[in-house]
């Protein structure tokens, strides 16, 4: 069975915002759903001490500093376009704090292929209510909110979905990072021989659950580097103490986000939104409600 990889402690919110649409605004912290394998290594030395990376010109021969280096752009006649950073600032997006909502479609609408890293959206400040209305009517019509947002300078396309009373954000790729088929050389689509057919029916039902085990969804090679390395440090095998490595963050926790208990928050939210559901109706006056 894979190894419980709960959380130890506080996650790291490094994305703070607001989902708006129409006059709506709802204050939300970002959260990563997905962690790095744990197969990732350090290069050192025999001593441990960690190795640095330098750019070197093979033309002069020597290493070059940080002054030396200027962005290029390659284009497609095999020319580089030298890129300084008052171009890259005269481009840039608007610096905003806001994930705007465009359109709301249904969640079928997107291939798979546009997702590429998922999120988690909690709750800010005092916009539970509002946050879960707006996953709750999300979820009731099926619909998932598309836009964009800007972080750490760069524009994202994204995805909110209605995850019960949890909102996720996915971040997707763009439509000309895509492939299709023909751009890799894939055959034409032939039909097969009935034959053919009923013998891949077959092996395909053998193999057939209703019910995936998480055991399948494990990394099994991620679990075997553990394994490895704990036996080599109980026998004190290749054991070195590391001196000038300090830990490499991850790209959601490099930022100055502040540091929360993420399950406590989503677990409320979930709580609250059940508690409501099992209430009993009272009849009262109607009321008119702000969204934020």
């Amino acid at each position: 069975m894979p190894k419980d990889t709960a959380p130890k402690q506080a996650v790291r919110a490094f994305w703070s915002g607001t989902i708006t649409f129409g006059l709506v605004s709802i204050p939300v912290d970002l959260f990563a759903a997905v962690q790095g394998r744990h197969t990732t290594m350090k290069m050192a030395d025999e001593k441990g001490h960690a190795l640095g990376r330098e750019y070197y010109s093979d033309e002069h021969e020597q290493a070059l500093k940080q002054d030396d280096l200027v962005r290029g752009y390659e284009t497609e006649k095999g020319k580089m376009v030298v890129v300084t950073d008052e171009d890259l600032e005269a481009v840039a997006p608007e610096m905003t704090r806001d994930i705007e909502l465009r359109v709301f479609v249904q969640k079928d609408e997107i291939p798979p292929a546009y997702f590429q890293r998922p999120y988690f959206l909690a709750p800010s400040g005092k916009s539970q209510k509002a946050y879960q209305l707006l996953a709750r009517v999300m979820e009731k019509t099926g619909r998932i909110g598309l836009g964009t947002f800007v972080m750490r300078g760069k524009q994202h396309l994204v995805a909110i979905i209605s995850d019960g009373a949890v909102l996720r954000a996915e971040i997707l790729r763009f439509a000309d990072e895509l492939r299709s088929p023909a751009d890799v050389g894939l055959p034409k689509r032939a039909k097969p021989a009935p034959k053919d057919v009923k013998r891949f029916a077959k092996v395909i039902q053998s193999l057939k659950h209703d019910e995936i085990d998480r055991d399948e969804l494990s990394d099994r090679y991620a679990e075997a580097i553990e394994e490895l390395v704990e036996e080599k440090e109980k026998k004190h095998k290749g054991v070195v103490r590391m001196s000038g490595a300090e830990s490499e963050a991850d790209d959601e926790d490099a930022g100055d986000g502040k540091v929360v208990d993420l399950m406590k928050i989503l677990k409320k939210s979930v709580g609250a939104s059940r508690a409501r559901q099992a209430a009993p109706r009272r009849k009262t006056a109607p009321r008119r409600q702000s969204a934020a």
